[in-house]
């Protein structure tokens, strides 16, 4: 059996109910394994055997559960080439066509084009009904105003003995194709539901205003000994219902811009060499292998390793980092970074779906596609509220109609009947789901958006969520919180050796060393070109050899080289005196490796080499420290050296001499030590990956292997140890807004249900019109959008 996971969008939903209806309807389905639907973010993760059911057939399941569409292209994923100049998006044609998200988004720039027409249609026709409010408001401040639509009489048919009341009439002419007409996509979705046995927030809609226009209509053409009709009601709910969904739909394309601008900054061509001449292709025509051409300004179209050349590059689109990086010939170069200085080339190595920003669009669009656990008591309100909801409507109703008028809790001025109707219908109206469908989705896709932006990537919401109660993180020493890079770090020279300059020095081991390829060659290469100039040295190196694990030996002129470590020195009888053993003795207590540089057997030169840490490692410790976060550094190198590193950075712990299978068994100890503890790893090599899957948050550096990536639940695109601040910054910020949201959702509905039933009629004589529980239901899922759109503001 081969499973496979697929993201796709899904055009038509509007209320949190429909995410549990089309979740039903495609688990029903024999090869689906897994099915989430994400109301904010509209898509749908689904794993499935592709042996066992088809994509079609999972379409089809979505629409039968309603007015939905399921949106795919041919290859059933999103696919990322030949977008246009990145520039500010204002409609989903700034975006490439051939990709899921911008199929779906060009559907959903229709969709919001239609709902805006339609609300601006229904609202010219409600302004009769405007203007009958405002002349009701009159005739309450002014008892003695008479309303105009008052004098328009009545049209009396004598063979029904009834008068038929010309202002109702018109209202009914008026009403019935804005509830019908306007509403339509209510009725459609309430329908579509009810074949299924399901109802969802549009059943609520619909029950309320065919409830209010029914008894209207029945008021207005047939002898009853009611007066009152709601046809105002039903068009206000319509209008206001609209109006909130449009206001919801534009925010919600606020809070999913995220994907929409990475998607923007792509390049749109390159510049290739083939057959020795520069071509201009769009990217999605880029191999690997390609050798392409990147000059000043110009965005680097794929990822790739430099040839030749050297430049400047802005990574800040992909990274995060503010400031511009120097590139050389052997670095990466990632796509869609923009060159500020020097022409180069470079070979091709990632091109569509496999480079870097393809990727962190995958990450960011199924982290935002994801639920997290805080999510999933929404969740369980929402599939049992609409029924709920209709029950207590009903329950109002026969409260009213049949028990109120028994303790006289019934105006004189109105009917029981009346009282009833008016309070069940705007229960069903108030009532409101999608806040709690919204609340956590929203700020989630926000939440991720905001750190994609800042190169961290969460892959799944629940990540996101377990960051914000992290107390404990361990970090890999060795290219976490080192740059994992070995430099020199001190050059001892005796002073009883005068006759040799220590520039003639460095000259000797730049053009001996520059013949190995070994680390600590390269690193003493490097520091001794920052006091030489390489291009004047004229020394001819004969005679080198490499001698595996001691250093290497070489002959220049008619002095003997050698280089190397203590091993080396005893093999060829060289004798270390006291001033360097003692140099030596204080080097080695700091964890630094030894190399020893000697001219005809004599001791000359001492580097002290070291992976050195980075720059921002003791700031970035120290402000977790501030959050109250245990540090512990997990490393497999000697005490002596991790307990100098650590020092430096002011670490809390150090847990030693590890070996890489144990990491994973010091993971465990230290959540078994206590159970409450919330762990997280942070790492970048092959030999972390255990551990990082084995804490409860794993964070892999981007600079690392591809392994320790895959075995992260955050991936920090740049190997800055701030970013895992502001990884937990951004959880704390967006689990705030979550729980914002949910106490506004849960309390909105818990204050307002009530008070829509009448609870307050018998005291004060206050009965909650339809219309104002319209407005306030439109407005409470706006409002939780909107609040989840202030997490943009912590992002700057």
């Amino acid at each position: 059996m081969s499973i496979v996971k697929k993201t796709y969008p899904i055009i038509g939903m509007h209320c949190a109910a429909c995410k549990q209806l089309i979740e039903k309807m495609v688990r029903k389905i024999s090869g689906v394994s897994k099915v989430s639907v994400n109301y904010a973010s509209e898509k749908m993760i689904v794993e499935y055997d592709p042996n066992e059911t088809t994509l079609d057939e999972i379409s089809i399941a979505v629409s039968s559960a309603g007015s939905y569409t399921l949106v795919n292209n041919s290859e059933g994923e999103r696919v990322l080439a030949s977008p246009p100049e990145a520039k500010k998006l204002k409609t989903s044609s700034d975006l490439p066509k051939n990709s899921n998200h911008n199929q779906a988004a060009e559907l959903k720039q229709e969709e919001y084009r239609r709902l805006k027409r339609k609300v601006q249609i229904v609202f010219i026709g409600s302004l009769p009904f405007w203007g009958l409010m405002i002349s009701m408001l009159l005739e309450w401040f002014n008892p003695e105003y008479m309303n105009p639509l008052m004098k328009l009489g009545s049209i009396t048919f004598s063979t029904l003995d009834y008068k038929l009341n010309l202002n109702h009439l018109l209202q009914f002419l008026i009403s019935t194709p804005l509830l019908f007409w306007g509403g339509r996509q209510f009725f459609r979705s309430a329908w579509s539901a009810a074949k299924v046995w399901a109802a969802n927030m549009d059943t609520l809609i619909v029950l309320g205003t065919l409830t209010a226009w029914i008894f209207s209509t029945y008021v207005t053409f047939f002898k009853s000994p009611f007066h009152e009709v709601f046809y105002e009601a039903t068009v206000f709910i319509v209008l206001f219902i609209l109006v909130g969904r449009l206001l919801e739909a534009r925010a919600k394309q606020q809070t999913n811009q995220a994907i929409s601008k990475l998607m923007a900054i792509q390049a749109k061509e390159a510049t290739v060499l083939r057959d020795e001449k520069e071509i201009k292709l769009p990217i999605d025509q880029v191999v690997p292998g390609d050798v392409v051409v990147v000059r000043p300004g110009e965005k680097i179209p794929v990822d790739g390793e430099l040839l030749n050349g050297s430049t400047t590059i802005d990574e800040s689109m992909v990274t995060g980092e503010s400031l511009p990086v120097e590139r050389t010939t052997g670095d990466t170069v990632i796509g869609s970074t923009i060159n500020k200085s020097g022409s180069f080339t470079f070979k091709a190595t990632k091109v569509g779906t496999e480079t870097m920003l393809s990727q962190i669009i995958k990450m960011v669009e199924e982290a935002q596609s994801s639920e997290a656990p805080i999510q999933k008591l929404a969740d369980k309100i929402s599939s049992i509220f609409v029924p709920i909801v209709i029950s207590i409507s009903f329950i109002t109703f026969i409260f009213w109609l049949f028990v109120a008028p028994q303790f006289g809790l019934v105006g004189n001025n109105v009917t029981a009947f009346e009282v009833a109707l008016y309070a069940a219908v705007t229960v069903l109206v108030i009532a409101c789901p999608c806040a709690l469908g919204l609340a956590t989705p929203t700020a989630v896709m926000v939440g991720t958006g905001n750190a994609a932006r800042k190169g961290i990537l969460a892959k799944n919401a629940e990540s996101l969520e377990i960051a914000n109660q992290i107390d404990t993180i361990v970090f890999d020493k060795t290219g976490t919180i080192t740059k994992g890079e070995p430099e020199v770090t001190d050059f001892f020279v005796s002073k009883d050796l005068p006759e040799l300059s220590k520039l003639e020095l460095l000259q000797y081991a730049y053009v001996v060393e520059h013949k190995s390829e070994h680390p600590l060659s390269n690193a003493i290469e490097m520091y001794s070109q920052n006091f030489i100039s390489p291009s004047k040295n004229n020394f001819e190196v004969k005679e080198f050899e490499n001698i595996e694990g001691r250093g290497v030996t070489a002959t220049i002129g008619a002095k003997k080289i050698h280089i190397g470590n203590k091993t080396l020195l005893e093999q060829e009888g060289i004798v270390i005196t006291d001033d360097f053993l003692n140099q030596a003795e204080k080097f080695s207590k700091l964890g630094k490796s030894l190399v020893f540089l000697t001219i005809d057997k004599t001791l000359h030169g001492l580097f002290a080499i070291a992976d050195t840490i980075k720059e921002d490692s003791k700031r970035a410790i120290s402000n977790l420290k501030s959050l109250g976060i245990t540090t512990i550094m997990l490393t497999g190198d000697n005490k002596i050296t991790a307990e100098f590193i650590a020092q430096q950075v002011e670490i809390d712990k150090v847990i030693a001499d590890v070996l890489p299978d144990e990491k994973l068994e010091a993971i465990k100890a230290l959540q078994n030590k206590k159970s409450s503890t919330v762990i997280a790893m942070v790492g970048d090599g092959i030999n972390d990956a255990p551990a990082l899957a084995q804490a409860n948050i794993g964070i892999a550096i981007g600079t690392g292997t591809d392994i320790a990536i895959e075995s992260a639940d955050i991936v920090l695109v740049h190997g800055n140890l701030t970013k895992v601040v502001e990884a937990i910054e951004v959880s704390r910020k967006t689990l705030s807004i979550i729980k914002q949201n949910l106490f506004w959702a849960f309390g909105y509905n818990i204050i307002s249900i009530p008070i829509a039933t009448g609870i307050l009629y018998p005291f004060f004589g206050i009965l909650l019109s339809p219309i104002i529980a319209s407005g306030a239901m439109a407005f409470s899922s706006v409002s939780v959008v909107l609040n989840s759109l202030r997490l943009k503001v912590f992002s700057r």
